[in-house]
């Protein structure tokens, strides 16, 4: 076989349709003369950039296909995973730069798993969302230079880079950047949940992190395919498998939309510590191993000096018990919230320093109590020792960091000295502080420190005239004595949540 020559390598590239005979005839022009080396001529187009390190080198071994993915001209390939390869493409006419997710043929060729990937990338379609990356067109190809179809997607080029590829050169991430990442994260997971979609490929690998930082989730409506794929024994998708793990361990239903969060709060527990709580291993018997998902090391164990803030969102995503998880990408998503705020406020409260509350106990109605108030703090404002000592253990045993001050105005005074916000939600107990409690309750609803926390007044039967003057809202109720801690834990509960969604309603 004759070496390739200049002239030859440039007749291939008009004919594989990557050169036109203007630009061809252009380099000459640059070159002076046609009597040159093939890598002379090679560095003039690359210096140009009339073509890629990519496509020179296929022509080079005379490959006719993997130019063009319908009116896409590929530059490079820019990832490759089980079941795809991704390219950076760029439109024959507009120059809109996009990736083409390309199905690998083994599956192409398969027409049940190549309609399946038609069929979820049409589904994928449909989300339109800023941390999720798009996808636009879904095509089959049939091309007169090979054998079979072509199936390929078409989806947003992100600059940038994914989370696992960040976490090798930044090793971890501080809290309040690992905290906005996961805000973005969520709000991904919460916009296709309220479409009826889960991910059920949740990894570092899927979350691409754009140059101006903002966090976006690829993959979404392939999760079907990549089951399909691993079902049927011509592949393994090693996160499909974990996916089963965590539920055959947990006792959770396939396909629980929960499982998604615990994969999320692997995500957040990767960024927060610099580690990954389940030990990385291709072996498919490990991976599917009860002890991988029940047995995570205790984030205040790993990193004790994380702001509690944090860590007990981490906690509590990851709870093993599903029914002791959150119980959708929403009410996450208001916890990491809530927990950003406390953090660019400043949390000086570490999870080492309170590693018992955070880890210990974590089964049954005891791990239930422990994850209801995690990340919460109540200001119980109330002068008889006795029932301060009863609503703080009570409390407690729920989670909950409990403050108790006797003095009404002192109370006030937490909210105004200007630093981080001493509570999320305070109790007023008039029972013995009478009408300074009322007060103070009152001045909290107005005050503009105060106004967008919550508050409860707690008041004796007899005190109906304290009762009619107070002033009463969304965030403002009363509980009447004698109650059950029960009732004003409940109550506290809703007024927590209402909040944040009102807060979330604002920010919308």
């Amino acid at each position: 076989m004759s070496e390739l020559t200049a002239e030859d390598f440039a007749q291939r590239a008009m004919d594989y349709e990557l050169l036109d005979a203007r630009q061809i005839d252009s380099v000459w022009s640059d070159l002076g003369t046609r009597d040159v080396a093939l890598g002379a001529f090679q560095n003039v187009l690359l210096r140009r950039e009339l073509m890629t390190n990519y496509q020179v080198e296929r022509v080079i071994k005379g490959l006719r296909t993997g130019y063009f993915y319908g009116d896409y001209k590929v530059l490079y390939m820019v990832g490759t995973g089980t079941f795809a390869r991704v390219f950076r493409t760029v439109h024959r006419t507009t120059g809109k730069v996009v990736a083409a997710k390309v199905l690998r043929r083994r599956f192409a060729d398969d027409p049940k798993r190549a309609a399946q990937f038609v069929t979820e990338g049409e589904l994928g379609m449909g989300l339109r969302h800023p941390n999720i990356c798009p996808i636009y067109e879904v095509h089959s190809e049939t091309s007169m230079h090979q054998v079979g179809t072509n199936y390929f997607l078409i989806i947003e080029f992100i600059e940038g880079q994914n989370l696992r590829e960040m976490m090798r050169i930044r090793k971890k991430f501080s809290p309040i950047e690992a905290t906005n990442l996961m805000i973005d994260i969520v709000s991904g997971l919460a916009y296709a949940a309220e479409r009826g979609l889960t991910h059920r490929d949740l990894k570092l690998t899927n979350v691409l992190v754009s140059s101006k930082g903002r966090a976006k989730l690829v993959d979404f409506g392939l999760a079907a395919f990549a089951e399909q794929i691993q079902e049927d024994g011509a592949a393994t998708n090693p996160r499909t498998v974990d996916y089963a793990g965590l539920e055959m361990a947990t006792g959770a239903p396939r396909d629980d939309p929960r499982s998604d969060l615990f994969f999320a709060g692997s995500i957040y527990y990767s960024m927060l510590t610099g580690q990954l709580p389940l030990a990385d291993t291709r072996d498919r018997a490990l991976r599917l191993a009860a002890d991988r998902y029940l047995k995570v090391r205790p984030i205040a164990d790993v990193a004790p000096e994380l702001p509690r803030s944090a860590a007990s969102v981490a906690i509590k995503a990851m709870e093993p018990n599903p029914d002791r998880r959150y119980d959708s990408p929403s009410s996450l998503l208001l916890d990491l919230k809530l927990a950003l705020q406390k953090l660019e406020k400043g949390d000086h409260t570490q999870a080492g320093q309170i590693r018992t509350q955070l880890t210990g106990g974590m089964s049954g109605d005891a791990g239930m109590k422990k994850l209801e108030g995690l990340n919460k703090t109540v200001m119980i404002v109330e002068a008889n020792p006795e029932m301060q000592n009863v609503l703080r253990e009570r409390l407690k045993k729920y989670g909950y960091r409990v403050l108790v001050i006797g003095d009404p105005n002192r109370a006030l005074g937490r909210f105004d000295d200007g630093g981080m916000p001493p509570a999320d939600i305070v109790v007023f107990s008039a029972v013995d502080l009478g009408l300074d409690a009322l007060e103070a309750f009152n001045t909290f609803g107005k005050s503009p420190h105060t106004r967008d926390f919550p508050a409860v007044l707690l008041v004796k039967e007899k005190h109906v005239e304290l009762k009619e003057k107070a002033v009463f809202g969304d965030r403002r109720k009363s509980m009447t004595m004698p109650i059950k801690v029960r009732e004003l834990r409940n109550l506290i509960h809703i007024l927590l949540q209402k909040t944040a969604q009102l807060k979330e309603g604002a920010e919308a």
